[in-house]
């Protein structure tokens, strides 16, 4: 078996640069990774249904004067289609609006609202929903902004949740690949590597299979190489699906 290295951790502080920046006493280290996790797997599941998230950025801030901690938060997102939010935000509001709010439901119904009003709306309640909720959980002051991805098939992440939700629809992998492969021609970025691994269409015995376009300088550190990892719950079991992409 070869040894493969992680991409990411391999170029880190020569091209790449951690998630989490901050810095801490050794007995508070263990605490701070955890709450690291709790503050990532919460985004990831509140905002699951609206948005396609690429990555989450957190930044601790210790000030002298203060003993008050201050965490900044920086979501790396995709922004929602109109077709998909259009159900997810009218679902939203009969859920949550008042019987006296029924004006602005009617406003969103009629083909003629603004769908990106009413999603911005949507947003900022979410975000204020999950401030109030870590301030509670920690102590601490929070602030949640929101960066958008122009084009998808320029992150990794992104890719591979395209891919995944192809093969989720029962659409074969080659064709699933293919599609996300040409998309990215079409972009600046000088290559691409995708493995898909599991029962895939469905055979009886498990494989892998990966496809590439153009060059991909696993061993130069110079090179800028975005990589991910994720997985498709298809109905013949998990396939997992790995993205390397040649940023520059």
């Amino acid at each position: 078996m070869g040894q493969k290295t992680h991409p990411k951790g391999f170029r880190l502080v020569t091209t790449q640069k951690h998630l989490s920046e901050w810095y801490s006493k050794k007995s508070l280290y263990p605490s701070l990774i955890e709450e690291d996790f709790f503050i990532r797997a919460k985004i990831e599941k509140v905002f699951s249904e609206f948005l396609s998230i690429s990555k989450i950025e957190i930044n601790r801030i210790q000030q002298e004067t203060n003993e008050k901690e201050y965490v900044n938060i920086t979501i790396h997102t995709l922004f929602p289609r109109a077709k998909d939010m259009y159900k997810k935000v009218t679902k939203f509001f009969n859920e949550n609006m008042k019987n006296e709010e029924q004006k602005s439901l009617a406003i969103l119904n009629n083909s003629k609202g603004n769908l990106k009003r009413f999603t911005s709306l949507v947003l900022k309640r979410t975000i204020r929903n999950i401030i109030r909720l870590l301030q509670i959980k920690t102590g601490k002051n929070y602030y949640i902004g929101i960066k958008f991805i122009r084009n998808p098939f320029e992150d990794a992440t992104l890719i591979a949740k395209f891919i995944a939700d192809q093969l989720e629809k029962r659409v074969p992998f080659r064709r699933a690949v293919k599609q996300a492969i040409k998309k990215v021609q079409l972009t600046s970025l000088k290559g691409i590597k995708v493995q898909v691994s599991g029962r895939l269409n469905g055979t009886d015995i498990a494989r892998s299979e990966w496809k590439r376009d153009g060059k991909i300088p696993l061993h130069t550190l110079k090179a800028t190489i975005d990589y991910t990892h994720q997985r498709a719950d298809t109905i013949y079991g998990v396939i997992g699906i790995k993205v390397w992409l040649f940023v520059k």
